[in-house]
């Protein structure tokens, strides 16, 4: 049977390819974005209905809700840029939480389910290994802090009888990830040394490893939530984590770059010390939120190395399982940038198939 869903956020990495994955299964999607005039929603979503919202305003969405009736609400609009969150916290806390909280208002009265992206960053720098659901929160950033008190207000909302979820996602990534973060940053580079119009790909720190995956994967993940007979909590990741200096020779091999040392380097990686992330040491706890802890200040960096995401629940209780290897999606994301760089075309359908 067909069902609604209301994408908040449509208009991001997540939103476009949960839409269309949804749209495919032959569901009804309305999508939520800042503004309409965004040129690649026409390239990529034909079909869903767009609708203008401000998630701060909890009447409006009541608004929406009540106008098309929607089975469940995926929540994915968000100020997604942690080292950003902390130049705007307030404002970063507007949008990644009491909107939440007026979200989780109007569902609860209306018995619509509620499916959250919560993020891995609300379990701050954990020893090394695997994280799940059972994890305690120690959000270390503006950003994680925000999505911390989200997540647990949709725990609360779901014990109080509502059909809420949280899908705790780990890094992923897309040929729609913004060009600001480091894995299409990677790709981008890698297409520009094997253009010739760089030397080098440079990184931060290529040491740096996380748990990173395919957004298309990723989405299948909220589908799957929408339809479980039971709401709950699941992580969603690959279980196991990358080293930046391997995704950066994946990008330059796919984008057949000259592998050989440039002017006596090494590598064509080299090492960029600009723009670390950074977090503070000293933790406090959120007033009235029991088992979220958080922190200030901007003194270490926030690359919590070593640490992955167990989705063996995802995989018990949804039958979410990843199926498209990190390199798989980096070799996409470099042909896609070819594409650009050769067309001049920013946005292509083209650019999302697999093969």
């Amino acid at each position: 049977m067909s069902r609604t869903h209301l994408i908040t956020g449509v208009g991001g990495q997540d939103g476009i390819l949960l839409a269309r994955h949804l749209l495919a299964s032959g569901d009804r999607v309305v999508g939520t974005v800042t503004t309409t005039s965004d040129p690649r929603l026409v390239v990529h979503l034909s079909g869903v209905a767009l609708e203008e919202l401000d998630v701060r305003s909890t009447s409006a969405f009541a608004t929406l809700v009540q106008r098309h009736r929607p089975d469940v609400v995926h929540n994915l609009a968000a100020l997604s840029s942690v080292g950003a969150s902390w130049d705007a916290p307030a404002l970063t806390d507007e949008v990644n939480h009491e909107a939440v909280l007026g979200m989780l208002s109007v569902i609860g009265s209306a018995g619509v389910g509620f499916v959250q992206a919560s993020s891995s960053e609300i379990f701050g720098p954990v020893a090394s290994g695997a994280v799940d659901s059972d994890t305690p929160l120690n959000p270390v950033s503006p950003y994680a802090e925000a999505k911390a008190r989200a997540h647990v207000a949709v725990a609360g909302a779901r014990a109080a009888g509502a059909r809420a979820t949280n899908l705790v996602l780990f890094g992923h990534t897309s040929p729609l990830h913004d060009a600001k973060f480091v894995l299409p940053t990677i790709t981008r580079q890698a297409v520009e040394v094997a253009s010739g119009r760089r030397e080098a790909l440079e990184l931060r720190d290529p040491s740096v490893t996380r748990d990173w995956g395919s957004a298309a994967d990723f989405v299948r993940a909220f589908a799957l939530a929408a339809a479980a007979a039971a709401s709950g909590d699941w992580v969603i990741a690959t279980g196991r984590v990358h080293r930046l200096a391997d995704v950066a020779e994946w990008a330059l091999a796919a984008a057949h770059a000259d592998p050989s040392p440039v002017r006596g380097d090494p590598s064509p990686v080299r090492d960029d010390p600009q723009n670390s992330r950074r977090v503070d040491p000293n933790s406090r706890r959120v007033s009235g939120e029991p088992g979220v802890r958080a922190s200030g200040e901007k003194a270490r960096r926030n690359d919590f190395g070593g640490v992955y995401g167990d989705p063996s629940r995802a995989a018990a209780d949804l039958g979410w399982r990843p199926r498209i290897t990190l390199r798989e999606t980096i070799e996409q994301m470099v042909r896609a940038d070819l594409a650009r760089l050769r067309t001049g075309v920013a946005d292509s359908e083209a650019y999302l198939d697999p093969a």
